[in-house]
């Protein structure tokens, strides 16, 4: 009894064991609730070293140095925002986002190992549990649509589940090194195709494109490590370099999807925000708008034309409802070149910090899966500044430098192929 006081007294690891097992099972009952247990553990282990005394942990003072950054530009530009009180707003969320995130990940760092398999045991347990509901959950609401309602089923009968896919599509990475470490790759591989499983049935193209993309980026990953984090980087720059064209871009892949897809109207109506985003980015393509300027971009609510039926009526869209549906463009958008450049370095820092261990190549190539997945579903799905959606991309990476390793872990040198 009294080792377990001291434990208990003397590590912050216990929070962590928490946090792993209520986010997965959180993601699927209260998705937009996410951002509350990596809150209220940041908290606890915050209030516990102001009361009881935590040992110190190390910092990180590049990441430090890049969100106060993004921070403090987001601030700034408010001074010329669209909505000043909205801006200053997103800037206090950016801060207990942040705050929290360093937080966790000096604690993260400090695991030792026996801290981390208990961490991987909570997090699999909680994974399992949230996987487990989801299809209790789909089965209950197609069960309910079909029997009771008498009614086909259709994949809007699934739409409360829809923010669910994305932190399972994400999640299922350290989840399955997680496994593989405790059961066996052959348990880890059965997760794997439960997981995927539930994205395709829960129906949302963009976890599902994302869940290929990541799937790609760990074999990629797994073969060369090097090759993976050029083509990671390659597809930013892309992101980035194909805004000033969307103008001659955007027509073409809307024909390209009427010609090609049936039920084509979000991907259309998709691009047709993003050439609009992109006009209003080359007015002030340095600085923006100010920080959350999406949200109320005059002309924002016009109705424009997505496309023509075969009968001769006409459907629109708004030109931009509330967000771009795309990480990178609602950056530049909002913050400009600066912003977007100081979000590369973030995404540098990240991918530079992930460890490469000998003979571990499955930890390097799960941790650039999380960041693919994430990125691409960035891209195509949520607005940036949504607190659930940063809070799930901050448990993600510090759940993933749990189960797979640690900024500031030795670097050992790429092989060659």
């Amino acid at each position: 009894m009294d080792s377990f006081k001291t434990f208990r007294l003397s590590s912050d690891a216990p929070v962590l064991y928490v946090l792993a097992f209520l986010t997965p099972t959180i993601a699927v009952i209260a998705p937009l609730q996410l951002w509350m247990p990596a809150v209220a553990a940041a908290l606890a282990i915050l209030m516990r070293r102001v009361v009881r005394g935590g040992s110190r942990t190390p910092t990180h003072p590049a990441l430090i140095a890049i969100l106060a950054c993004i921070i403090a530009w987001g601030a700034v530009s408010a001074l010329w925002a669209i909505d000043r009180s909205r801006s200053l707003e997103t800037v206090g969320i950016l801060v207990v986002m942040a705050t929290a995130l360093v937080l966790l990940v000096n604690v993260v760092t400090c695991l030792n190992e026996a801290e981390r398999i208990c961490f991987r045991k909570s997090l699999i347990y909680g994974a399992v549990a949230g996987i487990a509901l989801t299809f209790v959950l789909i089965a209950v609401i197609t069960g309910h649509t079909v029997w009771v309602q008498e009614q086909q089923m259709a994949i809007n009968k699934l739409s409360s589940l829809n923010r669910t896919a994305s932190p399972i599509a994400i999640l299922m990475w350290p989840v399955a090194i997680s496994i593989a470490k405790t059961y066996g790759r052959h348990a880890a591989a059965g997760f794997i195709i439960l997981s995927s499983v539930a994205v395709f049935l829960l129906a949302p193209l963009t976890p599902l494109l994302a869940f290929v993309t990541g799937a790609a980026a760990f074999a990629v990953a797994w073969i060369s490590f090097r090759l993976a984090k050029i083509l990671f980087a390659a597809a930013i720059a892309f992101s980035v370099l194909i805004v000033p064209f969307l103008d001659h871009v955007a027509p073409l892949a809307i024909e390209l999807l009427l010609t090609n897809l049936q039920d084509h109207i979000p991907e259309v109506h998709r691009f047709v925000i993003w050439q609009f985003a992109a006009e209003q980015i080359m007015e002030r393509p340095i600085f923006g708008w100010g920080l959350n300027a999406a949200r109320v971009f005059p002309g924002g609510d016009a109705e424009l034309l997505l496309l023509t039926t075969p009968e001769g009526g006409q459907i629109t869209g708004p030109a931009l409802p509330l967000h771009t549906h795309n990480a990178l463009i609602q950056i530049w958008l909002e913050l400009g070149l600066v912003g977007v450049a100081l979000f590369a370095i973030l995404l540098a820092v990240a991918v530079r910090a992930i460890p490469r261990m000998p003979g571990d190549r499955a930890g390097p190539a799960a941790a650039l899966a999380v960041m693919t997945t994430g990125f691409v579903i960035a891209q195509l799905g949520f607005g940036f500044w949504q607190g659930w959606w940063l809070a799930t991309l901050g448990t993600s990476a510090v759940i993933t430098i749990a189960v797979v390793g640690h900024p500031g872990s030795i670097q050992e040198p790429e092989p060659t192929g």
